[in-house]
């Protein structure tokens, strides 16, 4: 099952709920679309605050304490400018720092003040998902697999390996063979491929037997 959202469902996932005026669409907006230029695993997003994402922006760069990383290793993201676009909205809607108690506010707050739980980023991604009429089986942590397929498809690297190096350390990969991944042809550009070269239209179909014979995921 693919489980990454090719360029066109990113822009109508993330248009959806931009669309909205509704404050908490725009939040969820600006998250989403966090998670798309990051990377991030979703409990590693959920545990962001506001100070952290602030000294971010001073610094350019979003460092992540290992406690909150998978394999209790800290991570560190480029703050790019569309990414530094949507956490300063982020945090023009958080209204302090910290507490009254001198603990650090969550970027995102959930409903009785702490962070916004994995779960709850979930739902509201489920959400946006229905209302972009996407594949409901998708989850947040497409997101992470969809910025790796953007940073090897779009990298300007002369060759394969180079780029497949760039999305490693963007996402954190201990191993290269992890981002190995983002190298196979979807079925979606494995259509696309072969109707340009029949010089006709595929079914979708047959397409598909096709991916399936050869392998490919």
């Amino acid at each position: 099952m693919r489980r990454y959202f090719p360029e066109s469902e990113q822009a109508r996932l993330l248009n959806a709920a931009k669309a909205c005026a509704d404050p908490l669409a725009q939040r969820d907006y600006h998250w989403m679309a966090a998670l798309l230029l990051t990377g991030m695993r979703i409990g590693e997003f959920s545990r962001l605050t506001v100070p952290q994402v602030a000294l971010a922006l001073r610094v350019g760069w979003l460092v992540s304490r290992p406690e909150d990383c998978k394999g209790k290793r800290g991570n560190e993201y480029a703050v790019t400018m569309p990414l530094r676009t949507h956490l300063q909205a982020l945090l023009s809607l958080a209204d302090r720092q910290y507490d009254g108690n001198g603990r650090p506010e969550p970027l995102v707050p959930g409903r009785f003040g702490g962070h916004l739980t994995p779960r709850s980023y979930e739902l509201r991604m489920k959400h946006w998902i229905r209302e972009a009429g996407l594949d409901e089986r998708a989850s947040p942590h497409w997101m992470r697999h969809s910025r790796g397929m953007n940073i090897v498809r779009r990298s300007r690297a002369q060759s394969p390996g180079m780029a497949m190096k760039v999305a490693q350390a963007a996402l954190g990969h201990a191993s290269l063979k992890s981002t190995g991944v983002y190298l196979n042809l979807s079925r979606e550009e494995l259509a696309a491929e072969l109707q340009a070269v029949d010089g006709g239209r595929l079914k979708k179909r047959q397409a598909r037997a096709l991916a399936e014979e050869m392998g490919v995921a």
